[in-house]
């Protein structure tokens, strides 16, 4: 009888039941408010989640967008999700890449990214297309609650009932070069911060 009576009461206030609710899409609204510029990264182009994901995803508010450095030419896939915890926690990098035809090479890495008094640690991980063992795809990601971002195992059981999903995609730098994506995210993350 206690263990359903928590469990109910836990439920209840993971989906707000008997909180004030924020209006969650005017939160997620403010995604689309990000800036065009991040330090040397520049905003080319911005696009809409798609229905099937949205479905998927119920996502309060999103943005996808594509980035460039001029002085480099480098360019990277920026996706800021947020929404409900259970359906943001479970859609990985490796299930959905691995659906168009491609496989991670190897783990996922945890990576520290560390600006300024900030730390913040997301998974990454490399791709390769079909019978190939060169990668051809970098992939961070990780979720925040509105704190750091966090390179997670189990998202879905946080204590919370939304959460802010990142995922960020680039071609894998030559050995011995800077991670173009985690150059992009040095600039990008104190910014949407903010």
């Amino acid at each position: 009888m206690v263990a359903v009576l928590v469990s109910g009461v836990m439920h209840g206030y993971l989906d707000g039941r008997w909180t004030d609710r924020p209006n969650l899409e005017e939160i997620g609204g403010k995604l689309n408010q990000l800036p065009a510029k991040c330090g040397d990264w520049e905003l080319v182009a911005e696009t809409d989640l798609d229905d099937q994901a949205q479905s998927l995803l119920r996502c309060y508010g999103s943005t996808i967008r594509e980035y460039w450095k001029p002085s480099t030419g480098q360019r990277v896939n920026a996706a800021v999700f947020f929404g409900p915890r259970g359906p943001i926690a479970v859609h990985v990098p490796e299930v959905c890449y691995s659906s168009q035809g491609t496989e991670p090479v190897g783990p996922r890495i945890a990576e520290t990214i560390q600006v300024g008094d900030r730390t913040d640690q997301l998974w990454k991980v490399l791709f390769s297309r079909e019978q190939s063992k060169t990668p051809h795809l970098e992939v961070w990601y990780g979720w925040s609650d509105g704190g750091a971002w966090e390179a997670a195992d189990y998202p879905r059981v946080w204590m919370t009932d939304r959460l802010y999903k990142i995922q960020v995609a680039g071609t894998p730098a030559p050995e011995g070069e800077p991670s173009t994506v985690k150059d992009f995210l040095q600039a990008f993350l104190p910014t949407l911060k903010q």
